[in-house]
């Protein structure tokens, strides 16, 4: 099973049509779907930030880009509405869109309610599109609710203060089940004790933000088991197709390499 593991419902996954002709073409089964720009349709073509220097963690740049252009266009306040719009898509589409819910401060009073009206696989955070302290009530109540009902929790972190208080949470909450975007910090997950790391998950979208040097740096250390295949669809053209290439190419076992693809994702939420 090739599974989407990181996704937004706009560029070429805006609408059940794009979706299905989208993953037709690629072979994918399933898609773990968020919200993104409500309404639009654009693939956003990236320069790949790796090419420079292939063992830099480039996404501590990129960070700053996305939080500028998030605050001056205040796209983050469309979440929610992007949240429906990501229901409607998950029944349209029952077998292809999975839908994790992706949490703003304004909605983190209504988790409950939601999910028994949206019944959703697993919850989001950005802390570039809506900033927060990992010790702020609203992380731990978020946390504390994914792990209630072991289901797990997407986080896009800031900078490198927030991987390590992150970590720092881990040690104390080593229950919960987290997958860390595009494999940011990796370098400072790598110096921990693995069984602290026990329910950690690596996202690993895309290969504008993350080379082929840090991506092998990662299945080393970590193995395959750990790590998600994702797109992060609109953003960098032909992301999905690269990705799924360059995990095919890999010089690993067939397995493993199903593992990444979307056997690691089935597992984590038990489809």
């Amino acid at each position: 099973m090739i599974i989407d593991g990181h996704a937004h419902a706009c560029g070429g996954y805006l609408n059940a049509e794009s979706i299905k002709i989208k993953i037709d073409q690629t072979g994918v089964d399933k898609v773990v779907l968020v919200p993104g720009q409500l309404n639009s349709s654009k693939t956003y073509k990236l320069k790949d930030y790796t090419k420079k220097d292939p063992h830099k963690d480039v996404v501590k740049r990129t960070n700053k880009i996305i939080r500028f252009g998030i605050t001056l266009l205040r796209v983050h306040k469309t979440i929610p509405k992007g949240n429906e719009h990501v229901y409607s898509l998950a029944k349209a589409l029952p077998d292809n869109v999975i839908q994790f819910f992706w949490v703003t401060k304004a909605q983190v009073g209504e988790i409950d309610a939601k999910y028994m009206e949206m019944i959703f696989k697993g919850l989001k955070l950005h802390q570039c599109w809506e900033y927060f302290k990992v010790d702020s009530n609203y992380f731990k109540t978020v946390a504390n609710w994914a792990t209630r009902n072991d289901m797990p929790l997407f986080i896009h972190l800031y900078s490198y203060k927030d991987v390590a208080d992150l970590i720092e949470y881990l040690k104390h909450n080593q229950n919960i089940k987290l997958i860390n975007g595009h494999l940011f910090g990796l370098e400072l997950f790598m110096k921990e004790d693995i069984d602290i790391l026990n329910n950690v998950y690596f996202d690993v979208s895309n290969n504008c933000f993350i080379s082929n040097e840090r991506f092998e740096k990662a299945l080393k250390h970590f193995s395959s088991k750990k790590l998600l295949m994702g797109s992060d669809i609109p953003y960098g053209e032909k992301s999905l197709e690269r990705v799924i290439s360059r995990i095919k190419g890999l010089g690993i076992s067939k397995d493993k390499r199903e593992e990444i693809l979307g056997n690691n994702m089935k597992r984590l939420l038990s489809i």
